[in-house]
């Protein structure tokens, strides 16, 4: 092969990056949650992670010490599995959950989500779940949800709303989760631990991301593990033309063209966090969930800002970045209103929150130990009008009521509406009020 112009390599290692970046991302979340190199050891009561082919539970809700993915919400317990659908059947049977949110999300590693068996949208009993492999399908009744597919791995996410105040629903909670039962059929021979897997493992998150040799050795697992049909022509195209799976036979500045179209790739996706899908007083409202279609720009920087998101049907996910003039959210340097009218709060027939998160996604530690604030806030305060001041913040203000504590430094918020009422619903500006104090 004749050696390519640096700028074809530079824009074509772009274009790979762009849809690559989600489900590289999403297989890092499987190597995290299932440990290839000790998947039997301890996990943090804020983990759920568990080996392949079985159900991890999440014991206390998330915290500042879960890395695991990015933006995880602190309304709900987890239950995740990671099942291997190229060499087992499997049954998924869900308990009773009462008038207790909770809902099963079937995600696959395009960061796609086929359905979520959710207990009221289901109008009883949360129906038996079979996954297996096949062409893609999707049947859905009542007692019985069917799902095929060819990729090799699918996700199934549980959320179960809790009190982590009151230590009997807690209880409660986790007698739910054991009370999950998941039956495997193994078909034909078992597999082979993936060397890569393993490789990948020793591998930083960021490095996949820029360095061209993790990212090629992330790219061929990915590559693997994917249903055919959703590797194209073009795609092929695009990664021959890129020569990322050359890198190791390639001169010096070819791997550094590879590098800066990594990195431009990286840069688009982070940018169009801020600009995706409506726009609406600063905040980004992705009304089409997880129905990314051929929007890979899309995909990619849903991944990056709020990976495995639910379908739109079941919550919609608000994010913000700039405040009401468009400039940077920073607590180092401001202190922020949100305010609703009266009557105005978030449109949901479950409940509602507001999540702050570092820039990068993860939660803020701070002195009060809270990270979200909405409708099942203990001590919300509305205004003798009926409205809702949300006061954000690094340093704890005179009155700490409403507070949502920021970092000192760039941050990023995001409104959760479970089942939305509306999806047009516009989030109200984040306005600055006057300077932080340090």
């Amino acid at each position: 092969m004749q050696p390519a112009p640096e700028a074809t390599l530079e824009a074509a290692a772009r274009d790979v990056q762009v849809w690559a970046y989600p489900l590289i991302f999403a297989q890092r979340v499987r190597l995290n949650f299932v440990q290839p190199l000790d998947p039997f050891a301890p996990r943090p009561p804020t983990s759920a992670g568990a080996p392949l082919n079985t159900f991890g539970h999440q014991r206390r809700l998330s915290d500042p010490t879960l890395t695991v993915g990015v933006a995880p919400n602190v309304d709900t317990l987890y239950s995740v599995a990671w099942l291997d659908v190229r060499h087992n059947e499997f049954e998924l049977r869900l308990p009773d959950f009462g008038d207790r949110y909770a809902s099963f999300q079937l995600a696959l590693p395009d960061t796609t989500s086929p359905t979520v068996i959710s207990r009221n949208t289901s109008g009883g009993p949360l129906p038996t779940i079979r996954i297996g492999k096949g062409p893609a399908r999707l049947d859905e009744g009542n007692d019985e949800v069917r799902l095929r597919t060819n990729w090799r791995y699918v996700m199934v996410v549980g959320r179960i709303l809790v009190d982590a105040a009151d230590e009997l629903d807690l209880e409660r909670a986790h007698q739910l989760q054991d009370a999950i039962e998941l039956k495997i059929t193994p078909r034909g021979a078992p597999p082979v631990l993936a060397a890569r897997d393993a490789e990948l493992a020793r591998y930083t998150r960021q490095a996949e991301i820029v360095d061209p040799t993790a990212f090629a050795l992330a790219l061929a697992q990915v590559l693997d593990d994917a249903d055919p049909d959703a590797v194209t022509d073009a795609l092929r195209r695009d990664i021959d033309q890129s020569r990322v799976q050359d890198v190791g036979e390639l001169s010096s500045p070819a791997t550094r063209a590879i590098a800066e179209g990594l990195s431009r790739g990286y840069d688009d996706i982070d940018r169009h966090v801020r600009s995706f899908g409506r726009l609406a007083n600063g905040w980004a409202v992705n009304d089409v969930g997880t129905a990314f279609g051929g929007d890979h720009l899309l995909r990619a920087a849903v991944a990056h800002s709020q990976i495995f998101i639910n379908p739109v049907s079941e919550a919609l996910y608000p994010v913000c970045e700039v405040d009401g003039a468009g400039e940077p959210l920073d607590g180092e340097r401001w202190n922020y209103e949100i305010t609703f009218t009266a009557g105005a709060l978030p449109p949901v027939h479950a409940f509602w929150s507001l999540t702050m998160y570092h820039a990068q996604g993860l939660l803020v530690d701070n002195e009060i130990d809270r990270y979200a604030i909405g409708d099942r806030t203990s001590d919300l305060r509305l205004g003798e009008d009926g409205s809702l001041i949300i006061r954000i913040q690094a340093s704890r203000p005179a009155h700490d009521v409403n507070w949502l504590p920021a970092p000192t430094g760039p941050f990023r918020l995001m409104f959760r509406l479970y089942r939305p009422a509306s999806t047009t619903w516009d989030p109200p500006a984040v306005i600055r009020v006057d300077r932080a104090v340090s």
